[in-house]
């Protein structure tokens, strides 16, 4: 809790009153700054980036804004921290980070993991079943704030052009451990039939898409919400007074649990159906957006 707010436990209940939203979860606040207390966690890829991989001057106005109003800005993402960094130059992040989603909080201040959920090292045989059962497919294992591709295809170039990384290409043995995530990347539909064969597969891991053609592997325990449950315990917060935006399939357990979740107009269906609203999409600065129902009184924490 910040030094001079005050907090009262009450009953959870959203009340609509009609363009206004209250969403009480246990995080009513006196306050002397209108965020103060108040954390607001974006995915990156189509959620705060546009569609070519940028951020908006709007989006960045609103988030300084945010921040000089007491309020604590991160992002939650797939991507590693070197993938991240780039953007921190006109970012204004003022909280620890949430990489390769949810297996990591990385600290850019300190210049360190804070938090880590890792792969089980016995996910190498499933891996290797996969790379025999299906020839073509991309196999990129994230280790230590690196990239490496075991296999290629044109959708692992893809990624590597969009997230300005240069991997090293290695076999799966000689990739050091321990594992943060595992992308399989490969046509959407053929992807399809990696996923049947993987729930077929025991192993102590979760699989999960984070766009229709990569299909990660992770800890069971790291999703992007439960990073943020670790991150908001290191703050002295409560999942109550986060608000939370996503896109995609990876977003959903950081949606469902924050205080309020949002998902962008040109979110996955499955996402939209969990979330507490629906804002613009990632091309008209969506954060820009909440930020102003934030001052505006519509969202009400």
């Amino acid at each position: 809790m910040n030094k001079g707010l005050f907090t009262c436990n009450i009953d959870c209940m959203t009340l609509e009153l009609g363009s206004v939203i209250l969403q009480k979860k246990g995080c009513l606040n006196l306050r002397r700054l209108p965020f103060e207390g108040r954390l607001l966690i974006c995915d990156m890829d189509g959620t705060l980036l546009d569609s070519n991989s940028e951020i908006s001057s709007d989006n960045i106005k609103a988030i300084e804004r945010f921040i000089e109003g007491g309020g604590l800005f991160t992002v939650a993402t797939g991507r590693m921290e070197k993938s991240v960094q780039p953007y921190l130059n006109r970012l204004p992040v003022n909280a620890p980070v949430i990489v390769y989603n949810g297996a990591g909080i990385f600290d850019f201040k300190a210049g360190r993991i804070l938090w880590q959920a890792n792969l089980d090292t016995k996910i190498t045989g499933p891996v290797k079943d996969i790379m025999d059962k299906f020839p073509g497919i991309s196999v990129q294992v994230y280790h230590g704030g690196q990239t490496y591709f075991v296999t290629e295809n044109q959708y692992s170039d893809a990624l590597r052009i969009r997230e300005h990384f240069e991997p090293i290409r290695t076999g799966l043995d000689e990739v050091p451990t321990p594992w943060f995530k595992i992308i399989l990347a490969w046509d959407p539909l053929k992807l399809k039939n990696v996923e049947k064969f993987l729930n077929s597969c025991q192993g102590d891991f979760r699989q999960v898409y984070s766009e229709p053609q990569f299909l990660e592997l992770l800890n069971p325990k790291a999703t992007k919400g439960s990073a943020m449950n670790e991150l908001i315990g290191m703050l002295g917060m409560e999942g109550s007074c986060v608000i939370s935006m996503g896109d995609n399939l990876n977003d959903i357990e950081l949606i469902k649990e924050a205080g309020i979740g949002i998902a962008v107009a040109n979110a996955h269906t499955d996402l939209k159906a969990v979330a507490d609203m629906c804002s613009t999409d990632n091309n008209n600065s969506a954060a820009a957006e909440v930020i102003g129902w934030l001052e505006e009184g519509k969202i009400l924490l």
